[in-house]
């Protein structure tokens, strides 16, 4: 039996950019699963289930430092890329000192980004 593919989390309150990255990571035979708001996403049920999350730093609500807080505090040990339009070099040293894999800056380099997702992983298999 073949293992279930990877459960991506998406989080972005931009239609575009959520609809953009569902079929990225649907091509690259991910099972996307996109919320826009942090809200939503601690919503859903099978928290648990999810294998790695892209999360907009701004979002309408709760930001995404927020929803990175509130899934740690549940104890999932999720890894996640932070994706801004608006980001420094600040914010990327908070994102990274909050246990963020990387902070991708809008328009996005979608070949790191499966790169990150690859990497990332492949070094949980097994564990």
């Amino acid at each position: 039996m073949s293992v279930r593919p990877a459960l991506i989390c998406v989080v972005d309150d931009d239609d575009g950019v959520r609809q953009a990255l569902d079929n990225l990571l649907t091509s690259a035979d991910y099972i996307p699963l996109c919320f826009e708001s942090g809200e939503a996403c601690l919503s859903y049920a099978r928290l648990g289930d999810i294998d790695f999350a892209v999360v907009d730093i701004k979002l309408g609500g709760m930001s995404g430092f927020e929803l990175q807080a509130s899934l740690n505090a549940l104890d999932l040990n999720l890894p996640l890329v932070f994706i801004s339009g608006h980001a420094d070099q600040a914010m990327e040293q908070l994102a990274l000192r909050a246990g963020a894999i990387a902070l991708l800056h809008k328009p996005i380099d979608v070949d790191r980004l499966l790169a990150l997702i690859e990497q990332t992983l492949s070094g949980r298999d097994g564990a």
